[in-house]
């Protein structure tokens, strides 16, 4: 088994993210969170995939993307692509929009449902997996558990 690396994309709660991280770092996996400055005149998928050059991140990736990140997959996943780095997975939270395209999924997807009220036909309408984490300490023991595969 080679570990990779979990790539969490901008966006969501402050708090939200530093507590994933530190699950994540407890399981014993490694995560690189994407931080954005919010001033900036470049396209937000730009900036993404440029941090994610600059880290340089060992493959296979598994991906997380907030809802406010999910439409910049395509453009992650072609930078990816374009660096010979495998994607595992893409984990999407709560999405509100659909990003599939031609580049994009190059990857399984699964959709995880956060909060209790949120009810999405993605999972359903593009065949991805539906996973429902009772808390960060599950969303990360899932993260962890596909990047180590």
């Amino acid at each position: 088994m080679s570990a990779g690396t979990i790539i969490i994309l901008p966006g969501g709660a402050a708090e939200f993210r530093s507590t994933l991280m530190w699950e994540i770092a407890d399981l014993g996996g490694f995560a690189f969170s994407i931080h954005i400055p919010p001033v900036s005149i470049a396209p937000m998928s730009v900036l993404i995939c440029a941090q994610l050059h600059e880290l340089d991140p060992l493959g296979p990736l598994v991906v997380l993307a907030p809802a406010s990140s999910v439409d910049f997959l395509p453009a992650v996943a072609l930078a990816q692509r374009a660096a010979h780095r495998r994607v595992a997975a893409y984990y999407l939270i709560d999405p509100l929009t659909d990003p599939t395209g031609p580049e994009w999924p190059d990857a399984p997807v699964y959709l995880i449902q956060l909060t209790g009220t949120t009810i999405s036909r993605l999972p359903e309408l593009r065949g991805w997996q539906e996973i429902r984490a009772n808390g960060i300490d599950e969303l990360a023991a899932v993260l962890v558990s596909n990047a180590d595969s």
